[in-house]
């Protein structure tokens, strides 16, 4: 049931919606005008990207040379690099900075937050500031570059956990569920907000949108994840991992998606499958790298974990 489901309203969806929105279209696209920060074009006007302390971030707006825009950084220095190209030195000091873009007539064209991290030299004995971190592994899983410890923490205050990270996600979307007062810090990776961004997309086909997504569990500190008892190689932990489940009227369970009119793990396994369908798409593909389907316990409703691992991972 799951599966023609899916299958049926797939192609309602997958195709030319994929090719005109998702960020390597958008930046292959002459016509198509986008933010791109470093490597990853946005198909959105408002979002966040995370930097480390002095970095300089390479930005572009993918517009005609005949069409300026403008960058406005109040903070860090700022130095124009080509027609609609930019390279900016982040501030040193770990917070959140504001880059917006016009258009040429004069008009706020994008909107994004950067937020500088703290540099992970500062954690000392597992914490940070009094925020319990714990140790990432010393040693990489198959000696993959994916495992290598986060260079920086955003640091996330009451003042800016609702912050925009893209349209339909905020930074405390994604903050780890341990107990401890702030400021609490985390590592969530802009791709992640992408692939939720664009499943939300394809989910209107099906009567949900991007709002309905519900992230029960997103960055998850070594220490917090110990105490789960997952896997110490878990995705969670390089804020590269969302686990997942539908929810649009916000009671706290797992919509039917499939609409046999029973919540079980086959819906669950529904939204597996468009999420697996959609990463198989050229633009998609180098983002969505794990799906996993989960049934409900007395603890959660059923779920679907995604994550943007390098290589592709099923269960």
């Amino acid at each position: 049931m799951a599966k023609a489901f899916v299958t049926a309203l797939l192609g309602l969806t997958l195709g030319a919606a994929v090719t005109a929105t998702t960020g390597a279209a958008a930046a292959d696209n002459p016509s198509a005008e986008h933010l791109r920060v470093r490597t990853l074009t946005f198909p959105y006007d408002v979002g966040a990207v995370f930097v480390m302390p002095h970095e300089k971030v390479p930005i572009a707006v993918t517009a005609s040379k005949a069409r300026l825009f403008s960058l406005e950084a109040k903070q860090g220095a700022l130095t124009a690099t080509a027609p609609n190209r930019w390279t900016w030195e982040a501030p040193g000091t770990a917070g959140r900075y504001t880059l917006e873009v016009k258009d040429p007539t004069g008009k706020k064209a994008f909107d994004f937050n950067a937020f500088v991290m703290v540099p992970a030299t500062e954690v000392q004995k597992g914490f940070l500031n009094g925020f319990q971190i714990g140790s990432y592994p010393a040693t990489q899983l198959g000696g993959k570059p994916s495992y290598v410890a986060p260079k920086g923490f955003i640091e996330v205050t009451k003042d800016n956990e609702d912050t925009k990270v893209s349209p339909n996600f905020r930074l405390k979307q994604f903050l780890t569920k341990q107990k401890a007062g702030y400021p609490k810090y985390m590592v969530l990776e802009e791709r992640l907000v992408y692939v939720l961004e664009a499943i939300g997309r394809h989910l209107e086909g099906y009567g949900w949108k991007a709002d309905d997504i519900f992230v029960m569990s997103g960055y998850r500190t070594p220490y917090y994840n110990k105490l789960l008892d997952d896997t110490q190689w878990s995705m969670h932990q390089w804020g590269r991992a969302a686990d997942i489940f539908l929810d649009k009227n916000k009671d706290g369970n797992m919509d039917d998606f499939n609409k046999d009119k029973v919540v079980d793990r086959n819906d669950a396994a529904a939204l597996a499958e468009l999420v697996d369908k959609l990463s198989k798409a050229p633009e998609l593909a180098d983002f969505i790298g794990g799906v996993g389907i989960y049934a409900a316990t007395a603890a959660h409703p059923p779920f679907v974990h995604v994550d943007t691992r390098p290589w592709k991972a099923r269960w």
